[in-house]
């Protein structure tokens, strides 16, 4: 298998913003999950994800492997050769010896034995390694629905009475794995709770707005809440129930991502209580309306 570095693992470039390298980590960890994904390498594969975002989602980590690699350092993660420590000038990189090639990444950033954790042997150049993988676990967390909009940090309680947090990106979905914050051994699925107005299809909110009856037939303008503030929404005369309004660029954002939009269901509401006037006007203004039941497909039907 030909040798790989860990931005190439992750399938981002070198110059890949924070985010980007989270978002790709994310993706590749739930495709490669053993728990998810029964093929026979992916525990090796996950296990090589996290090792590479350990390292680059550490400024200082990072810092260290690209100056290892400008140095003329080789992937740390197999291959055909053997360690190649030398820059393109000829020195070795500190002057170390290439036959301490494991040391010095070891040192730098906390690996041994190349991915899938720690060596259980000092393997030859070039050669194979028996490496010992720490098996990952999973862990199911309900967040609110507004922290899954918005992003931020939760925590989870492990079954050891371990507290374990985990960093939510913003526009999370519901069922998405995300790492435990500091550890690369544990992963955390996300459940979105409920919210009293909204609901999510994807990157789209969706909120039921109710109208009065003379609302809906004579049209108005109507306030739509939307998840930051309030918009306003023109109601054409005669809308019916379950008219969807839409008001662009207005639902969930995440990121690589166009924003989602904001979707308004009007429901027509008939009053609850009338007055004796009330029901005779009301009356009187249906004898003077089309029966819809005597148009369309209703016109037709055998009654």
């Amino acid at each position: 298998m030909p040798a790989r570095g860990y931005y190439e693992v992750l399938g981002v470039s070198k110059t890949a913003s924070a985010e980007e390298i989270r978002a790709a980590h994310r993706k590749l960890a739930r495709q490669h999950h053993p728990d998810l994904n029964k093929a026979p390498d992916a525990a090796k594969r996950f296990a090589e994800i996290q090792e590479a975002y350990d390292t680059l989602s550490d400024a200082d980590k990072r810092r260290k492997y690209d100056e290892f690699q400008r140095l003329g350092g080789d992937s740390p993660f197999g291959g055909g050769g053997g360690a190649r420590t030398r820059s393109s000038a000829g020195t070795t990189w500190g002057g170390a010896d290439p036959s301490n090639f494991e040391d010095i990444f070891s040192e730098a950033f906390g690996h041994r034995g190349g991915f899938g954790g720690t060596s259980t042997g000092r393997a030859s150049r070039g050669g194979p390694q028996s490496t010992r993988r720490q098996s990952p676990f999973e862990l199911e967390a309900t967040i609110p629905f507004e922290l899954a909009i918005k992003g931020g940090t939760w925590a989870v309680l492990h079954e050891d009475g371990t507290r374990i947090e985990f960093t939510v990106p913003k526009g999370a979905e519901d069922g998405e794995l995300v790492d435990a914050n500091g550890r690369i051994d544990c992963m955390v699925k996300i459940g979105i709770g409920s919210h009293d107005w909204f609901t999510r299809d994807g990157l789209d909110l969706i909120v039921h707005v109710p109208v009065t009856i003379a609302e809906a037939t004579l049209g108005a303008k109507i306030d739509i809440p939307t998840f930051t503030s309030v918009a306003t929404g023109s109601l054409p005369p005669g809308t019916a129930s379950g008219k969807r309004i839409r008001v662009k660029g207005q639902g969930v954002e995440r990121v690589g991502k166009p924003k989602g939009d904001l979707y308004a269901i009007i429901d027509i509401v008939p009053p609850e209580s009338l007055t004796d006037l009330d029901k005779q006007l009301l009356a009187e203004i249906g004898k003077r309306l089309p029966n819809p039941r005597t148009r369309g497909a209703w016109a037709k039907t055998d009654r």
